[in-house]
């Protein structure tokens, strides 16, 4: 058994891994830069309730850009389960081409769901993740990574626009809208929840043109992306463990 772990900002989301498939997943509610006893506790707690015996665990990931929380966790990790965590980097196991500027700035959760990308769809293709940002990535035809349109996410255009006008409305990504609204909630559901979709269907046009590669596949992940994209026109495949699976993988390649 293999479990990695992706630290974000309020919760550790941990991906199970058995005989090369995933067959769990779970969130983890914590807090940034605490002690190693204090995660060591969260994580053999966690690790109870969905029953899983940390003696079955044969090894272990972790992804975290914060480095406190994340010399504490592997710490924790490696005392609960008897092993030297992989830490996922921006390095030769990811085994991609990264042809933006500045490789390093580029995210490890788009890294991590490229890598998984490539092993799953043909080439080229545009990668979607959908959270606080949603992010928009080109890959050529030799999984070459070339680059990354960056929105601004679903609930923070809501929360925005109710901030700065003051308008009462419900945050409703399961609205089914119509393109002309005909009241005020309506109205919002339309910019926010169809904008949203064809944003992405128009960037997915402009970056095949860009690419110039011909068609390319399409997938999307992240927890807003199952609201969003059935709204868009192009075709494009849901995944929310996008990620987690691309973690996995980093870790096949470090340990061979």
């Amino acid at each position: 058994m293999v479990i990695c772990f992706d630290a974000g900002n309020s919760d550790l989301v941990a991906g199970i891994f058995q005989d090369e498939q995933l067959v769990k997943t779970c969130r983890i509610d914590y807090e940034k830069e605490q002690t190693k006893e204090q995660y060591f506790s969260l994580l053999k707690e966690s690790m109870i309730s969905e029953n899983i015996n940390a003696a079955d665990v044969d090894g272990c990931l972790l992804c975290c850009v914060a480095q406190d929380t994340a010399d504490a966790l592997c710490s924790a990790m490696e005392q609960l389960f008897g092993c030297v965590p992989v830490i996922f980097k921006n390095d030769e196991n990811c085994r991609l081409n990264i042809l933006t500027e500045d490789p390093y700035e580029v995210g490890a959760d788009i890294i991590a769901s490229c890598m998984a990308a490539k092993d799953m769809l043909p080439m080229p293709c545009v990668v979607i993740d959908m959270g606080t940002a949603s992010t928009v990535t080109a890959m050529d035809r030799d999984a070459n990574v070339l680059g990354v349109s960056i929105i601004t996410g679903v609930f923070t255009s809501m929360w925005a626009l109710r901030e700065r006008t003051g308008l009462p409305f419900e945050e409703n990504i399961m609205a089914q809208p119509k393109a002309i609204g005909t009241n005020t909630q309506k109205s919002i559901d339309s910019g926010i929840i169809l904008g949203s979709a064809y944003a992405i269907d128009g960037l997915v046009q402009a970056f095949e043109e860009e690419i110039g590669q011909g068609k390319c596949s399409v997938i999307a992940t992240g927890g807003v992306s199952q609201f969003i994209v059935p709204h868009c026109r192009r075709e494009i495949k849901l995944d929310n463990n996008l990620l987690l699976k691309g973690l996995y993988r980093y870790y096949k390649n470090s340990i061979i």
